[in-house]
């Protein structure tokens, strides 16, 4: 690969060092940085403006010495459009200096780039967290909870018919909005959801769904012993305050298994490399989370036979380009089924 060469300023020196000729750039988020000579200028009634299209994309007033005895200065600026683009095209940052004692700019140098569209509406949290976002957020600002999901996720829902007996009769313990009720029901099983939260229980009725509301201040479950053959009970452990009074009212209303999945914390020490906490355990609600061996012994208490496996593969790498997974699945089963002879 040959030589990148930096756009120069008029005395042959860098003056633009980021973004890299024809790198890639959000519209909203470009990170510009170089140096300049200033010649005997005091930097103090100096200002440095970038451009694309004529257009003032950001501007800094305030330097870092380089190389005083050659009157260098460092500048950086956090820029983006005034308005976002719609689509990809190319375009040409340039960086102008001007000084308060003259009317015109003297441009320093330019640089090729590919604009690519933030498009923050379209992603999580885009609308909290805009560059013109001028309030100062605090913790119920950014760790909250998003409204009830009624899609299953596709593994978790594979992984819950493949341990499932054929035609059973199924609690899903937290069912929130009835997301693995549908597949389930399709697949021949009998499902009926448990659910607390009061939205959720809109949408299960909207839904057409089977459920029983549970009164959040009680501590057992409206069922009797053994109503149901098999529970699930997916991505709701880790929300409960008093897990183990929770655990033992689904071991009483079952006959048989009863699935978990849970989000994986084991994944954090593989992902420090990166600076990245995976999505899911932003969750405001969560209270408990778990290794295989903490989810193991938790459940060990009130079921016979525990086994726990990982599933839900990262896109992100380990740096030993090791694929990780993000939830545990635990299959555990009752007492009575566990030692059936």
């Amino acid at each position: 690969m040959g030589k990148i060469d930096h756009p120069k300023s008029s005395d042959g020196q860098s003056a633009i060092d980021s973004p890299r000729p024809n790198e890639c750039v959000y519209d909203q988020c470009i990170s510009i940085a170089g140096s300049i000579r200033a010649d005997e200028s005091d930097p103090a009634f100096c200002c440095i403006r970038a451009f694309i299209d004529n257009v003032c994309i950001g501007e800094t007033h305030i330097f870092t010495p380089e190389n005083t005895s050659e009157h260098r200065f460092e500048y950086r600026i956090l820029a983006r459009l005034p308005e976002p683009i719609a689509a990809p095209r190319p375009a040409v940052i340039s960086i102008a200096l001007l000084r308060d004692d003259e009317n015109a700019a003297e441009k320093l140098g330019e640089v090729p780039v590919q604009l690519l569209p933030a498009r923050l509406p379209e992603r999580h949290y885009g609308e909290v967290v805009p560059p013109d976002q001028a309030k100062v957020l605090h913790r119920d600002d950014i760790y909250g909870s998003g409204p009830p999901v009624e899609q299953p996720s596709p593994e978790a829902l594979d992984l819950v018919l493949a341990y499932l007996p054929p035609r059973s009769s199924i609690v899903d313990v937290g069912c929130g909005a009835g997301a693995y009720g549908p597949g389930l029901v399709s697949a021949g099983h009998k499902w009926l959801g448990l659910e607390v939260n009061d939205d959720c229980l809109e949408v299960l009725a909207r839904r057409g769904l089977p459920f029983r509301k549970v009164n959040g201040a009680a501590s057992r479950f409206p069922c009797v012993d053994r109503e149901f053959d098999h529970a699930i009970c997916i991505e709701v452990l880790e929300h409960i305050d008093e897990p183990d009074i929770f655990l033992k009212e689904i071991a009483r209303v079952i006959r048989g298994r009863a699935l978990f999945s849970v989000p994986n914390i084991e994944v954090l020490p593989y992902f420090k490399d990166w600076g990245v906490v995976p999505w899911h355990l932003l969750e405001a609600g969560h209270k408990n989370f778990f290794t295989r061996a903490s989810l193991r012994e938790l459940l060990n208490k009130y079921f016979g036979r525990v086994e726990v496996f990982s599933y839900g593969q990262h896109p992100l790498r380990t740096r030993d380009e090791i694929a990780v997974h993000v939830h545990l699945f635990a299959a555990a089963e009752s007492f009575q089924a566990a030692f059936r002879t």
